[in-house]
């Protein structure tokens, strides 16, 4: 390598050097300066009054560069009835907040103590007492044991008669610890043990709402155990 090439290579390695320097410069004056630091919070959705919002109002003075999914774990803990936070950052110094509540599945009246407690079941697996019933599934647990899915199995009883035109409100679910027995209006049907839930809550959306029978339809499974179907007797 002659002269002139050492040269060079030395020039390159000066600008390449000098360009980290001057990156690491103009990052860490959008980082500390106080143009990029977090001053108004928007939320893009009606924000319910249950939820605490402190740690999201808290984090007004950081830099939003450095905002990310981690800030918002105190907020995740404070309120579990939230399923997701969505952020946006509108600079240089705004955050857009749209936040998602988890959907409430069930009312459910668990009358294996006393007095009974009565809360809501949401989607996430999350309960949150209350005597009132909003216009959900009620779910009467009458006696026990409940397995450790039955509540699971309940969210995807309830998902699925959601894909049939039925006003969910007039479904009533019973639980003695053995077998479910789910009635609406003047038909009653037997489920059998609490698994499966998503399969026989087909059945029941098919006979509420495409084949009305009012009286008794037992669902059961074929001869190989796998086959649902259902014995009626219709009045």
């Amino acid at each position: 390598m002659n002269y002139g090439d050492t040269e060079r290579q030395v020039f390159r390695t000066f600008l390449a050097f000098a360009s980290l320097i001057l990156i690491l410069i103009l990052l860490f004056f959008n980082i500390s300066t106080d143009i990029y630091r977090v001053s108004s919070i928007v939320y893009e959705t009606s924000i319910d009054l249950n939820l605490n919002t402190d740690s999201i109002e808290n984090l007004k003075g950081n830099s939003i560069w450095l905002i990310d999914d981690a800030y918002f774990e105190t907020f995740y803990q404070e309120n579990p009835s939230v399923e997701r936070i969505s952020i946006q950052k509108e600079l240089p110094s705004t955050l857009l907040i749209q936040i998602d509540i988890s959907e409430r599945i069930a009312f459910i009246d668990d009358n294996r103590q006393t007095p009974p407690r009565s809360f809501i079941l949401y989607k996430n697996l999350y309960t949150r007492d209350t005597n009132t019933n909003e216009g959900l599934t009620s779910i009467n647990i009458n006696n026990g044991p409940v397995n450790e899915g039955f509540f699971g199995e309940v969210i995807t009883f309830v998902l699925t008669l959601k894909k049939y035109p039925i006003n969910l409100s007039n479904i009533v679910f019973d639980y003695d610890g053995t077998s479910v027995n789910v009635t609406h209006f003047n038909s009653e049907f037997f489920l059998g043990d609490p698994s499966d839930l998503a399969r026989k809550a087909a059945v029941v959306g098919y006979y509420i709402s495409e084949e009305p029978c009012e009286g008794e339809i037992r669902v059961v499974y074929g001869e190989d155990g796998k086959e649902i179907t259902a014995v009626t007797n219709c009045q």
